[in-house]
């Protein structure tokens, strides 16, 4: 491309180039093996709308090689098939299998570390500690779901020397916790959050008849908690957060159970 020097009238004659491959990341493949202890779903597009683009199901360590990224997405080949999975469910190493891994002594009488962002998926060493303190109570464990926010706060008061005594309507859902304990009259609910409550979520979520349910750590003059919480968002997150007066009051509407 031309270009003339406004000082000296001189016209410069430049070859532009523009390489592709210098501006734009390029994927490394990868083997990785299936985490998943239930198989993971492979679909025909990087989206989770529903069922429609399920293409296979890949089975418990498979192993599959991972050749574009898409946000939470990979695709890859596997069993003959390429598709898209969600990269959450895939690690780097082959994984042991969840009744091998509850054999472990490693595993036996040791309490979960929880780290902030880290996920808790079924295999996990928290998630299998947990439920053996707490004797599987919400059945997770039978069914190889990833670490549940009810799981973890029942836990959270269980370590306060606390046995929760459950009422037997079901189901147990996050948000339902607070008309669960009202109707039965066996703890308090309050509206204002007190550190050691448990904080049922009902308002602003996508599904409130799930909910969500947190554990108050502290709270602040201000009138902002701070909780921890497991499984926000999904595959089993643990997650430390400072929530505001009207975040929990307005937003998501929450109400506190009081276990003392």
């Amino acid at each position: 491309m031309p270009i003339t020097c406004p000082k000296c009238n001189q016209t410069f004659d430049f070859e532009e180039k523009t390489n592709v491959a210098d501006i734009t990341p390029q994927f490394s493949t990868k083997e990785l093996f299936v985490s998943a202890s239930d198989g993971l779903r492979m679909r025909s597009s990087p989206e989770k709308i529903n069922n429609d683009n399920i293409i296979a199901k890949l089975a418990f360590s498979t192993k599959v090689e991972a050749v574009e990224e898409n946000g939470d997405w990979f695709r890859v080949n596997a069993d003959g098939k390429n598709g898209w999975v969600s990269k959450f469910y895939l690690v780097e190493v082959v994984p042991i299998a969840l009744e091998n891994l509850q054999k472990k002594e490693v595993f036996q009488d040791v309490v979960p570390a929880f780290h902030n962002h880290e996920k808790n998926l079924a295999t996990d060493a928290n998630s299998i500690k947990l439920r053996k303190i707490i004797n599987d109570e919400f059945g997770g464990g039978a069914r190889r779901d990833d670490l549940q926010c009810v799981e973890y706060v029942h836990y959270k008061i269980q370590q306060m020397g606390i046995t929760i005594k459950w009422p037997a309507e079901r189901p147990r859902n996050g948000g339902l916790w607070a008309g669960i304990f009202q109707r039965s009259a066996q703890y308090r609910i309050l509206e204002e959050p007190k550190a050691g409550c448990a904080m049922s979520f009902v308002g602003s979520l996508k599904n409130p008849a799930v909910g969500h349910v947190a554990f108050v750590e502290e709270v602040y003059q201000d009138g902002s908690i701070k909780i921890s919480e497991v499984n926000w968002p999904p595959p089993g997150v643990y997650s430390e957060r400072v929530i505001s007066k009207s975040q929990w009051k307005d937003k998501y509407q929450a109400k506190f159970i009081d276990f003392t």
